[in-house]
C-alpha cells in the first residue's frame, strides 16, 4: 500500500465522528479456483484488478478503496447512512452483472455490507481482514478522527446482501454461515439491556419491501410455546390466522388451497416482518422474548427468492438474532438432499435454531442429516381434540419421537389443544408445545413466563 493511499484514508476521516464503509467479499472464490485449476493465480489477479477498476471508476475522488482478504473495503469520504448503503448495494449489483459477460467469471458472486464504525472498530476490521499495512491504517485513523463511544456507535449496522438475478443458477454451498448459540431461558430473563437502539430499526419494518397481493388471512398472531425442558413459556410461533366457516385456520391453511406462489411468498414475507416488529416492540419496552419464524420451502428454494426473503431477515441486528428460530415448512418428500443442505446452511446466520416441519409419523430423518436441524415439529389435526388420538396415531407419534431423540434433536407438537394431548406428548418424549393447552393467540409475542406441566394441565382441564 502506498503512502498516497494512507494519506487519502487520513484525509477521508479527518474531522468525522464515524466511518461509513462498504465491505465487499467474494463468497465463492473456492468454486472458481477449482474450475480454473493451474490458471488460478492469473485468474485471481484478474478478479481483483478488474473489480478495483470497476469500483474506482464509480467513486467520488476522495473515496478510498483498499484490498483485503477475499474482497475490498471502501471508505466513503462524503457519503453516510442510507446514502452509503445505497451506493454499496449499487456497486455490488453492478459488479455481479459485470462479470456475467466473462466466460470464466460468470459464476463469480460478491456480497456486500454497509457499516458505520467507530475508529477502533474500523482498525479492528482492517486488522481482521489481512489488509496490508493494517497497523499504519489504524494509526492514521486514530490520528484523523476522535473515537466514538460504544453507545454512539451501536445500532448503526445496515446489513445488505444484493446479488444479481442470474444467481439462481449459482452454487452457494461453499458459503458457510456462523453458528449463533441459542439463549437459555435464564439468559433471556437476565440479559443486560441491548446495546442497540431497537427503535431505529422499526421504520424499516413498517411495510413490506415488496408488492403484496390482497391478504387472504385475517391477521398475523403469536402462539406462545412451552418448553418442558426448562418449564418456561419461551418462543412464540408467528402465524397467519383466519376465521373461516366456523374454523380457526393457521399458516398455509389460511390460503384455502391457493398455491399461487406470489401469494404464498407474500404471506411468508408478511410473517417475517410481523415477527421482527413484535420482537422489537417488546425490546423497546425492556422485555426479551424469542420468536419462531416459519417459511414455506417454495418461498426460499430459488436463490433469487431466498435473497429477497433474507433481505427482510437482515433487518434484525446480529446481536439480536439469537432470539429467533427459523422453521421451514412444506418440505417435499423428493427434495434433493444437496438442495436442502444448502438452504439450511444459508439460514443459520439468521437464527440460533433451525426447525423443520414434518408430517406426523415421520420416522426417516436421514435426509436431514447434514442440515443442522435442532427441532422437528409436527402439527396435530384439530379434529383429534374431539375424537382423541387413535392407537394408530399414537404409535406413529411415539415412533417419530424415538427417531427424533435418536439423532440428538428435539421434538415439538403444535396445535395441542387439550390436557390429554399435552400429557401424551410429554409421555411420548416431545419437549416443545403450542396450542390452546399452552396459551391463547396473542397480538404480540409473550415474554419469558415460568410455567409447570401441572399448572398447564390444570388450566387446560
Amino acid at each position: 500500500m502506498t503512502t498516497d493511499v494512507l494519506d487519502r484514508i487520513k484525509k477521508a476521516l479527518t474531522g468525522r465522528d464515524g466511518i461509513d464503509i462498504g465491505h465487499f467479499q467474494w463468497i465463492n472464490l473456492e468454486m472458481i479456483k477449482n474450475e480454473v485449476g493451474e490458471q488460478w493465480i492469473e485468474v485471481r489477479k484478474k478478479i481483483y484488478s478488474v473489480s478495483a477498476q470497476y469500483i474506482e471508476k464509480r467513486l467520488a475522488k476522495e473515496d478510498v478503496l483498499v484490498r483485503c482478504r477475499g474482497g475490498f473495503i471502501l471508505v466513503f469520504a462524503t457519503l453516510s447512512g442510507a446514502d452509503a448503503a445505497r451506493k454499496t448495494a449499487e456497486l455490488s449489483n453492478g459488479l455481479n452483472h459485470y462479470f456475467l459477460g466473462d466466460r470464466i467469471l460468470k459464476n463469480l458472486e460478491i456480497s456486500s455490507q454497509s457499516k458505520e464504525l467507530s475508529v477502533n472498530e474500523f482498525a479492528e476490521l482492517v486488522k481482521r481482514s489481512d489488509v496490508s499495512q493494517a497497523a499504519e491504517i489504524g494509526q492514521a485513523s486514530q490520528n484523523a478522527i476522535k473515537t466514538v463511544t460504544k453507545k454512539d456507535a451501536a445500532g448503526n449496522w445496515r446489513d445488505i446482501d444484493r446479488r444479481s438475478a442470474s444467481s439462481a443458477q449459482r452454487d452457494l454451498s461453499k458459503h458457510k454461515s456462523p453458528d449463533i448459540p441459542a439463549p437459555a431461558p435464564a439468559q433471556i430473563a437476565k440479559d443486560l439491556p441491548p446495546s442497540i437502539d431497537a427503535t431505529a430499526d422499526l421504520d424499516k419494518l413498517s411495510s413490506l419491501p415488496f408488492k403484496v397481493p390482497t391478504a387472504q388471512w385475517d391477521e398475523i398472531i403469536f402462539k406462545p410455546s412451552w418448553d418442558a425442558k426448562f418449564n418456561y413459556i419461551t418462543a412464540n410461533f408467528c402465524l397467519p390466522h383466519r376465521h373461516h366457516n366456523g374454523q380457526e385456520l393457521y399458516g398455509r391453511q389460511t390460503l384455502l388451497g391457493n398455491d399461487d406462489p406470489d401469494i404464498l411468498q407474500a404471506m411468508d414475507h408478511a410473517v417475517a416482518t410481523t415477527a421482527q416488529r413484535g420482537f422489537l416492540k417488546q425490546l423497546t419496552g425492556g422485555k426479551k422474548c424469542a420468536v419462531v419464524i416459519p417459511v414455506n420451502y417454495e418461498t426460499v428454494i430459488g436463490t433469487q427468492d431466498r435473497i429477497r426473503y433474507f433481505s427482510i431477515l437482515q433487518n434484525i441486528p446480529q446481536a439480536q438474532r439469537k432470539y429467533f428460530y427459523i422453521r421451514v415448512d412444506s418440505i417435499p418428500d423428493g427434495a434433493p438432499i444437496g438442495q436442502m443442505e444448502e438452504l439450511f446452511r444459508s439460514m443459520r446466520i439468521f437464527g440460533s435454531n433451525l426447525l423443520a416441519k414434518i408430517e406426523p409419523g415421520t420416522v426417516r430423518l436421514n435426509r436431514f442429516e447434514n442440515c443442522s436441524i435442532a427441532i422437528y415439529c409436527s402439527s396435530l389435526e384439530r379434529k383429534w381434540a374431539r375424537t382423541g388420538l387413535s392407537e394408530g396415531v399414537i404409535k406413529k407419534l411415539v415412533d417419530q419421537a424415538i427417531s427424533i431423540r435418536r439423532i440428538g434433536a428435539r421434538g415439538a407438537l403444535t396445535q395441542v389443544d387439550t390436557a390429554e394431548q399435552l400429557q401424551f406428548g410429554i409421555d411420548a418424549g416431545y419437549e416443545i408445545f403450542t396450542g390452546a393447552a399452552i396459551g391463547k393467540d396473542m397480538k404480540s409475542p409473550a415474554p419469558l413466563i415460568e410455567a409447570t406441566l401441572q399448572s398447564l394441565l390444570s388450566k387446560a382441564a
